[in-house]
């Protein structure tokens, strides 16, 4: 029980670590960290070109993604976001510059290249 309180708080402190994101390199270094721990995988592994799903992500861990990626920002960020921004680098780029750009999704990748 100390335990899951320990991890929650940590996990917390982390979400609500930057105040203010200042680059598009902030934000991806944010979510190569909370993919790292998410896949159990070392930072160095993940490649910010890759899907969310090859990482082994699941729907609920996304939309998780989501909330702490709100608390990062502190803005709002639409639950389904990494479905249409489905890479670190695409959805970094967005969350930086939301203006530029359409969405990515699964419908105008070519096969093979989607999240799912």
């Amino acid at each position: 029980m100390a335990l899951k309180l320990f991890a929650r708080l940590r996990k917390q402190r982390e979400v609500t670590a930057c105040f203010e994101v200042r680059s598009e390199a902030d934000v991806q270094q944010w979510l190569v960290g909370r993919i790292a721990r998410a896949a159990k995988i070392d930072e160095v592994q993940v490649d910010v070109n890759r899907s969310f799903a090859e990482f082994g992500l699941d729907s609920m861990q996304l939309f998780e993604l989501a909330g702490d990626m709100e608390k990062f920002l502190g803005r709002k960020v639409p639950e389904v976001v990494a479905w249409d921004y489905p890479t670190i680098a695409l959805l970094a780029r967005h969350l930086v510059s939301p203006d530029e750009g359409a969405p990515v999704g699964s419908m105008t990748m070519a096969p093979g290249e989607g999240n799912w």
